[in-house]
């Protein structure tokens, strides 16, 4: 039962949804696009039980951009489907663009910015009674970067001068708030050994966390874009910094996470969605990706937000 002080946040990305796709996508076929409608109407109903004061999505709603060659009709409408049914299930929806958040052939991240009431190549700051929450947008690449990409959309993420400034206004003026970040590509590696810079991460990382470093008052960073579950921490300035992959709804695992929020803690929860032989469809089409197998200590866990570096 959900406590007094409790501020609870369902969160979830990589949904790729394509309504009535009849094709599984992914280089092994892991992608369970033809079972869009299970899986999406599970889900909201998992977050209704779950009564989330938020809901948040990391991007990557559709099966836009490159790859996919998903008709500009179909993304239009399944972005705005979307973001009005999270908009409905949760007293307050929060999302980010992820790559494939645009028309195909196009890079153009507008309709889905508008949709989600960001400036252009921004993101957003959100004050609750128990931390600060910044969900960063990596889609911010300049016009020239996105013609560069056509064909194909930019897989890795940029985060846009403008946004950084953000970034740096949103950490100095928290004050003794402690900030937990959100955002769709990655900004430190994963805890494998496989290789992550080609497809998944923010190219100017390291710019991002010298803002980090300067202020020493972000708690965890959640990040999609990867289709797994994985948590890494990392000293980033003074203070070891959780690192969190979010699973997809898309492919194996399939699952969200719910955190919560007390004054003291940041408590994360791996949700797989009640649909097993979906799941195991997506992770036996895949060989060779022993590395994405989520480690069970991940499934449940708690982060501080008070204010002791390491």
């Amino acid at each position: 039962m959900k406590q007094a002080d409790e501020i609870r946040i369902a969160l979830t990305t990589d949904t790729h949804a394509w309504p009535g796709c009849q094709q599984c996508f992914g280089a092994e076929h892991e992608q369970l696009q033809p079972w869009f409608e299970t899986m999406h109407t599970t889900f909201l109903d998992e977050v209704g039980s779950a009564s989330p004061d938020i809901l948040v999505h990391l991007g990557d709603f559709s099966c836009g951009g490159g790859t996919f060659e998903m008709p500009q009709e179909a993304f239009y409408s399944v972005m705005e489907r979307l973001t009005k049914e999270y908009g409905e299930v949760a007293p307050q929806f929060c999302g980010l663009p992820g790559n494939h958040d645009c028309p195909a052939g196009t890079n153009d991240y507008s309709f889905s910015e508008q949709l989600l009431g960001l400036s252009p190549r921004q993101g957003e700051t959100i004050d609750t009674d128990h931390a600060r929450l910044i969900f960063l947008n990596s889609q911010g690449h300049s016009d020239e970067q996105r013609r560069a990409a056509l064909p194909k959309d930019p897989t890795v993420g940029w985060v846009a001068d403008a946004e950084l400034e953000r970034l740096e206004q949103s950490l100095s003026t928290a004050g003794d708030q402690p900030v937990i970040v959100f955002t769709h590509q990655l900004l430190n590696p994963w805890a494998s050994a496989q290789r992550w810079r080609g497809l998944y991460a923010t190219v100017n990382s390291e710019a991002v966390l010298d803002v980090f470093a300067r202020y020493n008052n972000v708690r965890a960073v959640f990040q999609g874009h990867a289709h797994f579950l994985d948590v890494r921490h990392v000293t980033v300035g003074n203070r070891s910094i959780p690192f969190i992959v979010t699973p997809s709804q898309i492919q194996y695992p399939l699952g969200w996470l719910l955190l919560t929020l007390t004054p003291a803690t940041l408590h994360v929860q791996y949700r797989p969605l009640p649909l097993p032989e979906l799941s195991e469809r997506s992770h036996a089409a895949v060989s060779g990706h022993n590395w994405r197998e989520p480690d069970p200590q991940w499934f449940d866990f708690p982060v501080g937000l008070d204010g002791i570096p390491v």
